[in-house]
Formats: structure tokens, sequence, C-alpha cells
């Protein structure tokens, strides 16, 4: 067994450990649904203490809001305990998209820069699966034209001197040949 086959078995039971990995598009839900739990919060007790009112025209106003906060011991601990469970459940449940496209995104630049070192996989339950045999079958032609290329340097480098002047002109650290490969993955993923 080679040494770039140990990390995927290693990474077999892989489980992401960070909840909150997207805050652009998490962190908008997350806020999407505290304005929503705010929304329907006010609108409680505005009804509340509008059915209070109604139900008792004698009473004043401040006794009417008097006894919605009486009543409210019922209600708002409720509303307090549940807050952090539904963002909890609303961050797990995003993260299983959220997640595939931030190791997407990862694998992609370790891609341009040379370091992509396995297939991607996403866990068990995330969606978009399909993303992640797609973009493996770029990550393998890739680095199949990259070893390509690296064959048809060694031969063009082999003695002749076609071979040194294409090595001296192309040689620039390899940055032509990154953001080849990054053009590359950038117009199949546009196609895709």
């Amino acid at each position: 067994m080679s040494n770039s086959a140990q990390p995927n078995a290693s990474k077999a039971g892989f489980v992401r450990q960070q909840l909150f990995v997207d805050p652009q598009v998490q962190g908008v839900l997350v806020r999407r649904a505290a304005l929503y739990s705010t929304a329907c919060t006010i609108y409680f007790v505005v009804i509340a203490v509008f059915a209070t009112c109604m139900s008792d025209p004698d009473r004043s106003i401040s006794d009417s809001l008097t006894l919605c906060l009486d009543e409210a011991i019922y209600w708002a601990p409720g509303l307090i305990l549940l807050a952090p469970l539904v963002i909890y459940d609303m961050l797990k449940v995003t993260n299983r998209f959220a997640g595939p496209v931030f190791s997407l995104r990862r694998e992609m630049q370790r891609l341009i820069d040379n370091k992509s070192e396995r297939p991607l996989k996403f866990r068990e339950g995330d969606t978009w699966t399909d993303l992640a045999s797609r973009f493996n079958l770029i990550r393998e032609e890739v680095l199949e034209l990259r070893k390509a290329n690296r064959e048809l340097k060694h031969e063009l480098n082999k003695g002749t001197t076609a071979g040194r002047l294409f090595d001296d002109s192309s040689s620039s650290d390899g940055d032509e040949d990154e953001m080849s490969a990054a053009n590359l993955v950038e117009s199949i993923l546009v196609d895709l």
C-alpha cells in the first residue's frame, strides 16, 4: 500500500468538526432565522396585548401590559431555551450543503497550487455528492495533463537545442504551469 493511499483509509470515518464552515452562506441563514423569530415574537406579543385589551375594555393599557408580562412567564422561557437549539439545528442542517462546497473550494485551491494529494470525498448525508465525483474526474485529468507536460519537457530537455530554448523560456518557477492548470480547471467548471 502506497503512502498516498493511507490518508484515504484514515479519512474514511471523517467527521467534520467545525459546524460553522461558511459564514457567508450559513451566517445569512442564521440571521434570517433570527429575524423571522423576532418578527414572530413581536407579532405574538402585539396580539397578546391586543387580545388582553379587547377582553376587558375598561382595563387600562398599563394594566393590560402588566397582565401580558405576567402571562409571558409561561411562554418566554420556552422561546429563550428554544432559540439556541433552533440556531444549532440550522447550522447542522446547513453544514450538509455548505460543508461540501467549502471542501470543494479548498480542494480546488489545492489542485491549483499543485498540492492535491487525494480525491475529494464528501461525508455520508452531505448534499451535492455528485460534485465530488465530477471534481475527481477533472482532478485526474489535470494531474495526467501535468504529468504528460513534465514528460514532454523532459523529452525536450534531453540535450536538444530546442529543448534548452524551451526550458529557458518557460522556467518561471512553474507559475505558467499553475496558471494554465488553474485556467483549465476554471474552463472545465464553467462548462459544467
